[in-house]
Protein backbone atom coordinates (compact mmCIF):
# COMPACT_ATOMS: atom_id res chain seq x y z
CA UNK A 1 0.00 0.00 0.00
CA UNK A 2 1.79 3.29 -0.55
CA UNK A 3 1.85 6.39 1.31
CA UNK A 4 -1.51 8.47 -0.05
CA UNK A 5 -3.36 4.35 0.43
CA UNK A 6 -2.24 4.24 3.77
CA UNK A 7 -3.00 8.16 5.17
CA UNK A 8 -6.12 7.85 3.45
CA UNK A 9 -7.48 4.33 3.96
CA UNK A 10 -10.56 3.95 5.99
CA UNK A 11 -11.35 7.53 6.50
CA UNK A 12 -14.92 8.80 6.23
CA UNK A 13 -15.34 11.25 3.13
CA UNK A 14 -18.41 13.28 2.12
CA UNK A 15 -18.31 15.12 -1.65
CA UNK A 16 -21.08 17.47 -2.50
CA UNK A 17 -21.88 17.80 -6.11
CA UNK A 18 -20.00 14.43 -5.97
CA UNK A 19 -22.07 12.74 -9.32
CA UNK A 20 -20.14 14.25 -12.36
CA UNK A 21 -17.14 16.92 -13.23
CA UNK A 22 -14.35 17.59 -10.30
CA UNK A 23 -17.25 16.58 -7.81
CA UNK A 24 -16.54 12.89 -9.43
CA UNK A 25 -13.08 12.86 -10.17
CA UNK A 26 -12.44 13.34 -6.32
CA UNK A 27 -14.61 10.90 -5.38
CA UNK A 28 -12.67 8.24 -7.70
CA UNK A 29 -9.67 9.28 -6.85
CA UNK A 30 -10.66 9.10 -2.97
CA UNK A 31 -12.11 5.64 -3.41
CA UNK A 32 -8.95 4.53 -5.13
CA UNK A 33 -7.06 5.73 -2.02
CA UNK A 34 -8.79 3.53 0.42
CA UNK A 35 -10.92 6.22 1.62
CA UNK A 36 -14.77 5.79 2.15
CA UNK A 37 -16.70 8.00 0.08
CA UNK A 38 -20.38 9.49 0.45
CA UNK A 39 -21.17 11.26 -2.91
CA UNK A 40 -24.41 13.59 -2.51
CA UNK A 41 -26.24 15.56 -5.67
CA UNK A 42 -29.93 16.18 -6.52
CA UNK A 43 -29.86 13.89 -9.31
CA UNK A 44 -30.03 10.15 -8.21
CA UNK A 45 -29.56 8.96 -11.79
CA UNK A 46 -26.71 10.94 -12.05
CA UNK A 47 -25.23 9.38 -8.68
CA UNK A 48 -25.12 6.25 -10.93
CA UNK A 49 -21.59 6.95 -11.73
CA UNK A 50 -19.81 7.55 -8.25
CA UNK A 51 -22.01 4.42 -7.14
CA UNK A 52 -20.33 2.35 -9.71
CA UNK A 53 -16.75 3.41 -8.43
CA UNK A 54 -17.49 2.34 -5.11
CA UNK A 55 -18.78 5.40 -3.59
CA UNK A 56 -22.24 5.48 -1.17
CA UNK A 57 -24.48 7.62 -2.78
CA UNK A 58 -27.00 10.54 -1.34
CA UNK A 59 -29.50 12.23 -3.47
CA UNK A 60 -30.38 15.53 -1.89
CA UNK A 61 -29.95 19.03 -2.28
CA UNK A 62 -26.44 20.76 -0.77
CA UNK A 63 -27.92 24.20 0.14
CA UNK A 64 -30.55 22.47 2.60
CA UNK A 65 -29.24 22.94 6.03
CA UNK A 66 -31.40 20.65 7.24
CA UNK A 67 -30.21 17.56 5.42
CA UNK A 68 -26.47 18.92 5.06
CA UNK A 69 -26.68 18.81 9.25
CA UNK A 70 -28.46 15.21 9.01
CA UNK A 71 -25.53 13.80 6.54
CA UNK A 72 -22.58 15.59 9.11
CA UNK A 73 -24.16 14.15 11.59
CA UNK A 74 -25.07 10.54 10.63
CA UNK A 75 -21.74 10.22 8.37
CA UNK A 76 -19.09 11.49 10.87
CA UNK A 77 -17.03 12.28 8.17
CA UNK A 78 -13.48 12.94 8.46
CA UNK A 79 -13.40 15.23 5.20
CA UNK A 80 -16.04 17.27 4.35
CA UNK A 81 -15.80 18.45 0.54
CA UNK A 82 -17.86 21.27 -0.41
CA UNK A 83 -18.11 21.19 -4.66
CA UNK A 84 -22.11 21.77 -5.03
CA UNK A 85 -22.21 24.55 -7.64
CA UNK A 86 -24.88 25.96 -10.39
CA UNK A 87 -24.23 26.73 -14.40
CA UNK A 88 -23.84 30.32 -15.22
CA UNK A 89 -25.70 32.42 -17.57
CA UNK A 90 -22.99 33.57 -19.52
CA UNK A 91 -23.81 37.14 -20.54
CA UNK A 92 -22.98 40.68 -20.55
CA UNK A 93 -23.84 42.27 -17.72
CA UNK A 94 -26.25 45.11 -19.26
CA UNK A 95 -27.95 41.90 -19.87
CA UNK A 96 -28.41 39.74 -16.82
CA UNK A 97 -31.42 39.81 -14.41
CA UNK A 98 -30.51 39.80 -11.17
CA UNK A 99 -31.88 36.35 -10.75
CA UNK A 100 -29.35 35.28 -13.21
CA UNK A 101 -26.53 37.32 -11.69
CA UNK A 102 -26.94 35.89 -8.01
CA UNK A 103 -27.19 32.37 -9.30
CA UNK A 104 -23.53 31.32 -7.95
CA UNK A 105 -24.63 33.13 -5.00
CA UNK A 106 -28.11 30.70 -4.45
CA UNK A 107 -26.30 27.80 -5.14
CA UNK A 108 -22.45 27.90 -4.52
CA UNK A 109 -22.11 30.10 -1.77
CA UNK A 110 -25.29 28.89 0.02
CA UNK A 111 -24.20 25.46 -0.62
CA UNK A 112 -21.10 26.84 1.13
CA UNK A 113 -22.25 28.30 4.12
CA UNK A 114 -24.59 25.41 4.58
CA UNK A 115 -21.60 23.09 4.71
CA UNK A 116 -19.44 25.11 6.94
CA UNK A 117 -21.91 25.71 9.74
CA UNK A 118 -22.68 21.84 9.72
CA UNK A 119 -19.16 21.09 10.15
CA UNK A 120 -19.19 23.82 13.18
CA UNK A 121 -22.28 23.57 14.65
CA UNK A 122 -22.48 19.34 14.70
CA UNK A 123 -19.47 19.31 14.96
CA UNK A 124 -17.29 17.66 12.86
CA UNK A 125 -14.81 14.84 15.28
CA UNK A 126 -11.77 17.24 15.85
CA UNK A 127 -9.40 16.83 13.35
CA UNK A 128 -12.03 16.98 10.59
CA UNK A 129 -11.22 18.85 7.49
CA UNK A 130 -13.66 21.22 5.33
CA UNK A 131 -11.96 21.54 1.46
CA UNK A 132 -14.21 24.31 -0.14
CA UNK A 133 -14.20 24.18 -3.92
CA UNK A 134 -13.22 27.92 -4.98
CA UNK A 135 -11.98 28.99 -8.55
CA UNK A 136 -9.19 30.62 -10.62
CA UNK A 137 -12.13 33.52 -11.21
CA UNK A 138 -11.40 34.30 -7.40
CA UNK A 139 -8.00 35.52 -8.42
CA UNK A 140 -9.13 37.61 -11.12
CA UNK A 141 -8.16 41.19 -9.43
CA UNK A 142 -5.25 40.21 -7.23
CA UNK A 143 -3.42 38.36 -10.11
CA UNK A 144 -2.41 40.39 -13.24
CA UNK A 145 -2.56 37.47 -15.67
CA UNK A 146 -6.63 36.93 -14.78
CA UNK A 147 -7.35 40.30 -16.98
CA UNK A 148 -10.52 41.28 -16.00
CA UNK A 149 -11.95 41.55 -19.43
CA UNK A 150 -11.71 37.33 -19.78
CA UNK A 151 -14.79 36.51 -17.00
CA UNK A 152 -16.86 39.23 -18.53
CA UNK A 153 -19.82 37.69 -18.93
CA UNK A 154 -19.67 35.70 -15.86
CA UNK A 155 -21.91 37.73 -13.93
CA UNK A 156 -21.59 37.43 -10.19
CA UNK A 157 -19.58 34.55 -10.21
CA UNK A 158 -16.50 35.55 -9.62
CA UNK A 159 -17.25 37.82 -6.34
CA UNK A 160 -18.98 34.24 -5.44
CA UNK A 161 -15.92 32.24 -5.44
CA UNK A 162 -13.81 35.02 -3.76
CA UNK A 163 -16.23 34.65 -1.05
CA UNK A 164 -15.99 30.63 -0.63
CA UNK A 165 -12.18 31.71 -0.25
CA UNK A 166 -13.19 34.44 2.58
CA UNK A 167 -15.65 32.35 4.57
CA UNK A 168 -13.16 29.28 4.60
CA UNK A 169 -10.93 31.79 6.77
CA UNK A 170 -13.69 33.06 8.81
CA UNK A 171 -14.43 28.99 9.27
CA UNK A 172 -11.21 28.86 10.62
CA UNK A 173 -11.73 31.97 13.24
CA UNK A 174 -14.62 30.52 14.70
CA UNK A 175 -13.00 26.86 15.16
CA UNK A 176 -9.92 28.46 16.65
CA UNK A 177 -12.15 30.79 19.39
CA UNK A 178 -14.71 27.44 20.31
CA UNK A 179 -11.65 24.93 20.65
CA UNK A 180 -13.25 22.45 17.92
CA UNK A 181 -9.89 21.50 16.25
CA UNK A 182 -11.23 22.22 12.41
CA UNK A 183 -9.60 22.85 9.68
CA UNK A 184 -10.82 24.56 6.55
CA UNK A 185 -9.33 24.97 3.15
CA UNK A 186 -10.14 26.62 -0.45
CA UNK A 187 -9.49 24.96 -3.52
CA UNK A 188 -8.62 26.76 -6.65
CA UNK A 189 -8.61 25.22 -9.56
CA UNK A 190 -6.21 27.97 -11.54
CA UNK A 191 -7.34 26.60 -14.55
CA UNK A 192 -10.45 26.96 -16.95
CA UNK A 193 -11.41 23.21 -17.73
CA UNK A 194 -13.39 22.15 -21.16
CA UNK A 195 -14.07 18.68 -19.72
CA UNK A 196 -16.74 19.71 -17.02
CA UNK A 197 -19.85 20.79 -17.97
CA UNK A 198 -19.34 24.46 -16.51
CA UNK A 199 -16.13 24.88 -17.72
CA UNK A 200 -17.15 23.67 -21.22
CA UNK A 201 -19.97 26.17 -20.74
CA UNK A 202 -17.92 29.35 -19.91
CA UNK A 203 -14.90 28.43 -22.22
CA UNK A 204 -17.31 28.16 -25.47
CA UNK A 205 -18.96 31.10 -24.70
CA UNK A 206 -15.75 32.99 -24.55
CA UNK A 207 -14.15 30.61 -27.94
CA UNK A 208 -17.24 31.60 -29.79
CA UNK A 209 -16.38 35.62 -29.21
CA UNK A 210 -12.76 34.96 -30.75
CA UNK A 211 -13.96 32.23 -33.43
CA UNK A 212 -12.20 29.03 -32.02
CA UNK A 213 -12.67 25.76 -29.96
CA UNK A 214 -13.54 26.05 -26.70
CA UNK A 215 -9.88 23.38 -26.12
CA UNK A 216 -8.18 26.06 -28.29
CA UNK A 217 -9.78 28.98 -26.42
CA UNK A 218 -8.44 27.33 -23.34
CA UNK A 219 -4.89 26.56 -24.92
CA UNK A 220 -4.43 30.18 -25.93
CA UNK A 221 -5.30 31.30 -22.59
CA UNK A 222 -2.77 29.03 -20.14
CA UNK A 223 -1.22 26.61 -22.61
CA UNK A 224 -2.74 23.21 -21.15
CA UNK A 225 -5.50 21.71 -20.21
CA UNK A 226 -6.34 20.48 -17.09
CA UNK A 227 -7.98 17.37 -16.50
CA UNK A 228 -10.85 17.03 -13.68
CA UNK A 229 -9.01 13.59 -13.02
CA UNK A 230 -5.34 15.46 -12.31
CA UNK A 231 -7.62 18.02 -10.11
CA UNK A 232 -8.78 14.66 -7.92
CA UNK A 233 -6.05 12.92 -7.71
CA UNK A 234 -4.07 16.68 -6.65
CA UNK A 235 -6.71 16.71 -4.30
CA UNK A 236 -6.03 12.72 -2.78
CA UNK A 237 -2.35 14.42 -2.44
CA UNK A 238 -3.24 17.43 -0.53
CA UNK A 239 -5.52 15.18 2.18
CA UNK A 240 -2.55 12.13 2.25
CA UNK A 241 0.23 14.65 2.51
CA UNK A 242 1.08 16.33 6.13
CA UNK A 243 3.00 19.17 4.11
CA UNK A 244 -0.71 20.49 3.29
CA UNK A 245 -2.12 20.28 6.21
CA UNK A 246 -1.97 23.57 7.99
CA UNK A 247 -2.14 26.14 5.19
CA UNK A 248 -5.74 27.69 3.96
CA UNK A 249 -5.88 27.70 0.18
CA UNK A 250 -4.25 25.41 -2.41
CA UNK A 251 -3.97 26.18 -6.54
CA UNK A 252 -4.35 23.40 -8.85
CA UNK A 253 -2.58 23.85 -12.56
CA UNK A 254 -1.96 21.07 -15.54
CA UNK A 255 1.35 19.48 -15.06
CA UNK A 256 2.19 21.20 -11.89
CA UNK A 257 2.32 20.27 -8.08
CA UNK A 258 -0.12 21.75 -5.86
CA UNK A 259 0.45 25.47 -5.17
CA UNK A 260 0.34 26.62 -1.90
CA UNK A 261 -1.87 30.27 -2.23
CA UNK A 262 -1.68 31.78 1.30
CA UNK A 263 -0.56 34.73 1.84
Amino acid sequence: MNEQMQALNGKRVVVTGGSEGLGLSMVEALVRSGAHVTALARDRAKLAAAERVGAAVVAADATDATIMNKIVADEEPDVLILNAGARLPMKPIDEQSWAEFSTAWNTDVKAGLVGIQAALKTPMTPGGRVLVMSSGASMVLSVPYIQPDSLRLSGGYVGAKRMLWFMAHSANAVSREHGLGLHFQVLVPGQLMPDTKLGHQVATAYAEIEGVSAEEHVIGRYGSILRPAEVGQRVAELLADSRYITGVAYGFRANSPIIPLDI
